[in-house]
């Protein structure tokens, strides 16, 4: 299949960047190579292309891609990371931006977008865009979802509680014999002068009153 004449200087561009380019249908391009932002390529592509309409598929080599479809002021975004969910942005900014304004590139929103509730969902209006191009299918051709495994049921055993059993009895401790009081001796009885009250010597005569 022949390019697009309107397209050949910007796949030369591409080529030279050492991607792999190619144009599955007319005015809708695929470019393939070592990238991490696939959108950013995308975006890119389309702002070199000036206001030729154009529809650009980027595939990174980790099979992540995203779909540009630019036809003034429509641009429609479409990404896709590994299997989670598409995410669609429609928005139509003004002639003096292009699809490689900054605030584009970064993904974040912007006042031209056409928001959806819930977010990031396709619209009517944004597939007519797609189907200027041809494109009935987002995803770039050839490509295969990724298989995500389920994560692996775990296997239920069965366990009998064991029965509960008396514990038994345990032996009482041995006491020690406790030791036999001693006996207190009674204390010695002093006798007392009845005169002057102080303690008699063993005479019995107290030395003071004689």
């Amino acid at each position: 299949m022949e390019n697009t004449p309107d397209l050949a200087d910007l796949i030369t561009q591409l080529k030279g960047e050492e991607y792999d380019v190619s144009e599955p249908l007319p005015g809708v391009l695929h470019v393939k190579g070592r990238f991490s932002n696939p959108e950013r390529i995308a975006l890119r592509a389309a702002a070199d292309a000036g206001d030729v309409p154009l529809a650009v598929w980027a595939t990174s080599h980790h099979d992540d891609w995203a779909l540009v479809a630019w036809d003034r002021p429509e641009l429609v975004t479409i990404t896709q990371k590994g299997a989670t969910p598409q995410r669609w942005r429609h928005r139509r900014p003004p002639a003096t931006l292009r699809p490689d304004a900054q605030t584009f590139l970064e993904g974040a929103s912007s006042p031209f977008d056409i928001v959806t509730r819930p977010k990031h969902q396709p619209t009517d209006a944004a597939r007519e865009v797609l189907g200027r191009f041809g494109i009935t299918d987002p995803p770039p051709p050839g490509w295969v979802p990724p298989v995500v495994e389920a994560p692996p049921v775990p296997t239920v055993r069965e366990s009998r509680v064991p029965a509960a059993t008396e514990k038994a009895a345990r032996a009482p401790r041995a006491t020690k014999p406790k030791a036999p009081a001693r006996a207190t001796k009674p204390e010695p009885v002093i006798a007392v002068c009845p005169t002057c009250f102080m303690a008699l010597p063993a005479t019995g005569v107290c030395d003071n009153c004689g």
